[in-house]
């Protein structure tokens, strides 16, 4: 053996498939006054690590909670507040469950968790997902009158099929949701966090799908909901006793301290005005829904409820969603509905864009390429086009072009992080501007070794010295072990990284042939980096 320590169970986890665990707090690992007084659970470390969480339990009870978790190399989070009661359940009569639930909480990677509850509750489970890493999707430009969405296929929805065929009602008002995870997700963590809030809604709460029919993350980038077609009039489990009226759209994130972003409401604008259209519903207005009653909704059974077409969920249930900040931006989305605003104009231009690669190395160079035509598709000569990025919830201009006499153009970008790339045209005249659809560019970080050892002796170290950009606080070196004619894996060392140098050493106890790689793990920023195997003889 090797002085080095094994492989945890949870870095096995890392490229496996979508697998959830659940974990029953013990009476002992809660502190309380009086019973039924408050709790506060001590910090409860999970055997893997966790995307997703929330709760579940039995009875009426509906405790103010909080959550905060650990998240490797980041410590403890904030405390975040979730809803209690199951404000998203399904209309009476289903047959789906019917869940006395938390919301779900999306954390991005975390290990540990600890919660505070207002007064204890019955048969506690905390139900925990993890997408591993499955999601990797991306948006895709419309080929049809639809906005651009992010198709179930593309988020992953294979690992959270439907328990059952969808059924359908109308579509007369669209209600706003906000799914109460933590704001600061990458691009890249979105599509994976429509997965696990599908897997916590099917898996933990009995439902037979996601509950809402779309989403759309901070980035604006539009994704499919319950299965059964976008345009098509779904009954899901988003807003308790008027979900056979009405379409659910949930915003990723928490609005009860920060806002939608602009992205946000334009994409929220764009689904709203093309789905009631679709279901030839106005754009303004008030329509009358009936209730179908419900312990989650503000209406019981039968009554008549008159609404706006574009309406907050605690406008019919017991529920403070979409927090304060979203459901005082309501208005402004209303106007955006019923005036058009995010909607394709008559005289668009047209503009395309590549990536040469989307996916690169630390340190590399992408070449951006595309063309801008008039509606005609004639070539637009001597115009402006800005290529913008966003790696934290915001767009940015990173460069402006000029397009040639073919209307093509050529820039480049030097990314320092994962991010989202479009380019966009402001307009001239009497032509109407265009934005292309997002391209998602991944970064690999650059791990390098510095005079990497190719022989030892055994119980002599052997040195592991190098660098890696971007800087990182922790590398991991992995050491494996021909035997019976294949390689296995005998231990892994995590090195502390002191401005993006590291320097470690590991000890083989045997004569054998080895090879050794010093690996990144992916995080908010990167995709996982790695030297590559380097071949070890030890004598």
């Amino acid at each position: 053996m090797c002085a080095l320590v094994i492989l945890p169970a949870s870095a096995a986890a890392e490229s496996a498939e979508p697998f959830d665990f659940e974990i029953a707090p013990r009476a002992t690992a809660a502190t309380a006054g009086a019973s039924g007084g408050p709790v506060l659970s001590r910090r409860l470390a999970t055997a893997h690590r966790f995307n997703l969480v929330g709760m579940r339990w039995r009875g009426g009870a509906e405790p103010a909670i909080s959550v905060r978790v650990r998240r490797p190399g980041r410590g403890w989070s904030r405390w975040q507040e979730i809803d209690a009661h199951s404000d998203h359940n399904p209309d009476p009569g289903r047959d789906e469950g019917m869940a006395a639930a938390s919301d779900p909480l999306w954390v991005g990677v975390a290990n540990a968790v600890q919660y505070r509850m207002s007064r204890r509750v019955a048969g506690l489970r905390l139900h925990f997902v993890n997408v591993g890493r499955y999601a990797h999707a991306r948006a895709r430009a419309a080929q049809d009158p639809e906005p651009d969405f992010v198709s179930r296929s593309e988020w992953g929805a294979g690992q959270c099929p439907p328990r059952e065929a969808p059924l359908y009602g109308t579509v007369q008002a669209v209600q706003v949701h906000h799914t109460v995870s933590l704001n600061d997700y990458s691009p890249a963590e979105a599509p994976a966090i429509v997965l696990a809030i599908c897997r916590y809604h099917r898996n933990s709460n009995g439902w037979n799908d996601i509950g809402y029919n779309a989403l759309v993350d901070k980035y604006g980038v539009l994704y499919e909901g319950r299965a059964g077609g976008l345009d098509g009039a779904v009954i899901g489990a988003q807003a308790q006793g008027f979900n056979s009226e009405t379409a659910g759209i949930a915003s990723i994130g928490d609005h009860t301290s920060v806002a939608a972003t602009p992205e946000t409401l334009d994409a929220l604008a764009r689904y709203i005005r093309w789905k009631l259209a679709v279901h030839l519903q106005q754009l303004s207005g008030e329509v009358t829904l009936t209730s179908a009653g419900g312990p989650a909704s503000r209406y019981g059974a039968g009554a008549r409820v008159t609404v706006q077409r574009v309406i907050g969920h605690r406008d019919t249930g017991r529920t403070a969603c979409p927090g304060g900040l979203l459901y005082a931006q309501l208005d402004e989305l209303r106007a955006m509905v019923a005036t058009g605003v995010g909607a394709p104009p008559s005289f668009t231009a047209r503009l395309s864009a590549a990536l040469a690669h989307d996916s690169i190395d630390y340190g590399e160079l992408v070449p951006v390429t595309g063309q801008l035509a008039g509606p005609d598709g004639l070539a637009l000569a001597g115009a402006p086009v800005d290529v913008e990025t966003n790696a934290d919830g915001s767009w940015v201009t990173a460069e402006h072009l000029t397009t040639a006499t073919d209307g093509t153009f050529t820039g480049e970008l030097h990314p320092r992080k994962r991010m989202y790339v479009r380019l966009r045209f402001p307009g001239q005249a009497e032509l109407a501007g265009a934005t292309s659809a997002r391209l998602l560019l991944r970064l690999r970080p650059v791990v390098s070794l510095r005079q990497a050892a190719s022989r030892g002796r055994r119980g002599m170290r052997v040195p592991v010295q190098g660098s890696v950009g971007p800087r990182k606080p922790w590398v991991h070196v992995v050491l494996q072990q021909r035997i019976r004619g294949g390689f296995r894996t005998v231990g892994a060392k995590a090195i502390r990284a002191r401005r993006g140098l590291f320097s470690s050493s590991f000890v083989p106890a045997f004569r054998a042939f080895y090879r050794y790689a010093v690996v990144v793990k992916s995080d908010d920023d990167t995709d996982r980096g790695s030297t590559g195997w380097r071949p070890l003889r030890v004598r």
